[in-house]
């Protein structure tokens, strides 16, 4: 970081960035077909008119198809069509059997006995068994895998000590006591755990294609998956394409025979292709259209509280912005009521909170500056820019990095335009594509401010507090403090509800004072259906999975 006065190199890399994304995904793509060597996996006849196709939005390409190394809202959204885990979700986004028929928890907390399906099957027809899940945990958490989520587990037996090298895979507590149990060991009561193997890097992955393909085995081609569907092809630009997984143990409730993933960055265009009848569910819409759609698709139009947040991401391990008061007068200088109300159509609340105001059960942390008058905050503003020795005569001078989309471009604008007025401060705009900016994101020396979001894994204050965790590899700002990371120790293991809520609480208050990351605004889930999809059911997961769905021309 160059301080105030010198912009970053960051726009004279971008060709170069691009490009190696570009050669990697041409090498990882050149074949799309998945490969088979069973001729009743036949996928002849998968564009009859007699085959039911849902079409869905999902606003960028996936970063991968390996569960271990899913990142990001696009990706994920795939991954829980392709995958399974022990539990999976209702279609009303509750907790229930997934793979695992039954469980058992011991042990006062700390241990869980798992029963999996006997007639759990992978997609190319291979029996599923513990083992199979107890070598993909262990695979996820190996250093060498390099999952953004394997601290996510960290409440299991010397999954800590794995990650960091000290132990093998091997040590993890978790074994398969025979073909059909999976035993996993605690290191203490953990009361979220179950919700943890609702998330992708709990799910299995195929052992006998990792041997034999290595991290080439979440290829299209070469892809086994053990959810309701499995893939048919990927061609990067229009669309992924997934085909009723014949083998899966529940099949016979899967109704819709083939889904489509089109990744559509802009929400213009999603819209018009949903006017136009090319797609069936958008994943967003254009805050812009909002009282136009209103009125035109009153219908078609579904929009529902979300479990996610818009944030801010700042970087504090280096100056200018390691300075608190500085971040500070930042994030007073936004004027959250403004962006809500005129780039967003006043369908989002504003929000200074990182947990959302949906999670039941929470009462968040408000500053005290929230109360006051607007010109009052701005004046706090201003006199903590000044102390951290910025002027009109010199002027903090970043770069704002966000992802390619019409909103996501709206929204910096604004916010970059409210810095300028209110502190006069010159932020550069720069946007990059989804998964470029997942790399770039990593470089804290390449960018100022980020554009990022959280939805959460699963309703619970911890699971968005975890994320700034000083040694969780999502944290984005590279913020780490010790009795914020105590905090979430002692609440991770507090069985008491109402106490475990005030340490998560009294966590988030030494987050927020701290302003690693500036808090814009709560999700709210907004989707465009067509009237021929049956069984879209919003819930706060803002997570519709394809095999709870119909579609009506085809029953």
């Amino acid at each position: 970081m160059n301080g105030a006065t010198n912009m970053h190199s960051l726009t004279q890399r971008l060709p170069a960035i691009a490009l190696v994304s570009a050669l990697a995904i041409a090498t990882l793509f050149a074949c799309t077909k998945r490969q088979s060597d069973d001729p009743s996996e036949s996928t002849a006849g998968i564009d009859s008119p007699s085959v039911s196709v849902l079409r869905r939005g999902n606003l960028a390409e996936p970063t991968t198809l390996d569960p271990a190394q899913a990142e990001g809202l696009t990706t994920n959204n795939v991954m829980r069509d392709l995958f399974e885990g022990l539990l999976r979700e209702s279609r009303d986004g509750e907790r229930e059997p997934g793979v695992a028929a039954s469980w058992e928890i011991l042990d006062d907390g700390k241990t869980y006995l798992f029963q999996l399906r006997e007639d759990a099957r992978w997609s190319n027809g291979d029996p599923l068994v513990a083992e199979d899940f107890a070598a993909s945990f262990r695979r996820t958490l190996d250093p060498a895998t390099n999952s953004t989520y394997a601290s996510s587990l960290a409440p299991i037996v010397n999954a800590t000590a794995v990650m960091a090298g000290e132990l093998p895979p091997t040590a993890l507590g978790i074994a398969a006591t025979d073909t059909h149990t999976l035993e996993i060991r605690l290191e203490s009561p953990t009361p979220y755990f179950l919700n943890l193997l609702l998330t992708p890097p709990t799910f299995p992955v195929h052992r006998a294609s990792l041997a034999e393909h290595g991290d080439a085995h979440s290829r299209p081609d070469r892809l086994v998956s053990n959810g309701a569907y499995r893939v048919v092809s990927w061609r990067i630009g229009d669309r992924l394409v997934a085909e009723k997984n014949p083998h899966y143990w529940d099949a016979d409730s899967v109704a819709i025979d083939r889904v489509e993933f089109l990744p559509i960055e802009d929400a213009t265009t999603e819209l018009t292709m949903f006017q136009a009848g090319e797609l069936d569910i958008t994943s967003r819409v254009p805050s812009s259209k909002m009282d136009q759609l209103k009125e035109s698709y009153p219908a078609q139009l579904e929009i529902s509280p979300s479990l996610g947040t818009y944030f801010i991401g700042i970087d504090t391990t280096e100056p200018p912005l390691d300075d608190v008061r500085l971040r500070k007068a930042l994030s007073i200088a936004i004027d959250r009521d403004a962006l809500t109300s005129v780039v967003l159509s006043g369908t989002n609340p504003g929000a200074y909170a990182f947990v959302p105001t949906a999670m039941l059960g929470y009462d968040n942390y408000e500053y005290a500056w929230q109360q006051l008058p607007r010109d009052e905050q701005l004046d706090m503003a201003r006199a903590l820019y000044a102390q951290a020795g910025y002027s009109e005569a010199q002027p903090l001078r970043i770069q704002l990095l966000y992802n390619t989309s019409d909103n996501h471009r709206k929204i910096m604008l604004a916010v970059q335009d409210m810095l300028r007025k209110n502190l006069g401060v010159d932020a550069s705009l720069v946007n990059q594509e989804w998964k470029v900016m997942l790399q770039t994101r990593k470089d804290f020396a390449a960018w100022d401010l980020i554009r990022f979001g959280w939805n959460g894994d699963y309703p619970d204050a911890n699971n968005f507090l975890e994320v700034f965790r000083g040694n969780n590899s999502l944290n984005v700002s590279g913020w780490a403090n010790e009795t914020f990371d105590t905090l979430l120790d002692q609440a991770g293991k507090e069985i008491d509800s109402q106490q475990r809520a005030a340490l998560l609480r009294e966590a988030e208050q030494v987050l927020l004072d701290a302003y690693p990351m500036i808090p814009l605004y709560f999700y709210t889930s907004k989707h465009l259906v067509s009237e021929r999809v049956e069984g879209f059911n919003a819930n706060i997961m803002d997570r519709v999975y394809t095999r709870h769905m119909t579609l009506a021309d085809n029953d």
